[in-house]
């Protein structure tokens, strides 16, 4: 039962993603719609079915493209302030969750890592949407 809600925290914590693909629906940004729920659907299938090997490089891939793809907004949204300053520092608080994974509390820092990742992806948006 224990382990059940661990991966069930995965599950929940991959929901924030939901955030940042409503506010690109809402602004018209679709192309960036398309690739954030193209995330969350493999990451929550990847926690769903505990991490299976056959979605790691799927999970992998479209996580990079997302990242390209928050650049792209930062750069063209010319790193307004504050924003790009709260996706940046979102960005290494999810990455200090993610490399202090372990065997104890990866569960917990890994669904962070979701949260915070999910931050970074709200901030390049608003960061974005604000120069426009």
């Amino acid at each position: 039962m224990k382990k059940l809600y661990k991966h069930e925290a995965l599950e929940w914590s991959n929901l924030f993603f939901l955030i940042p693909f409503i506010i690109s629906i809402s602004y018209g940004i679709y192309w960036y719609s398309i690739i954030i729920i193209i995330v969350f659907i493999i990451s929550f299938d990847f926690h769903k079915f505990y991490e299976a090997k056959e979605v790691y490089y799927l999970d992998t891939m479209f996580s990079s493209f997302l990242m390209i793809s928050n650049l792209y907004l930062l750069f063209k949204g010319h790193l307004a302030l504050p924003y790009s300053i709260l996706a940046i520092l979102c960005a290494f608080c999810a990455l200090l969750f993610y490399l202090r994974k372990s065997k104890s509390n990866y569960y917990f820092n890994h669904s962070l890592w979701h949260i915070f990742s999910a931050g970074v992806c709200i901030f390049c948006l608003i960061t974005f949407l604000t120069f426009i």
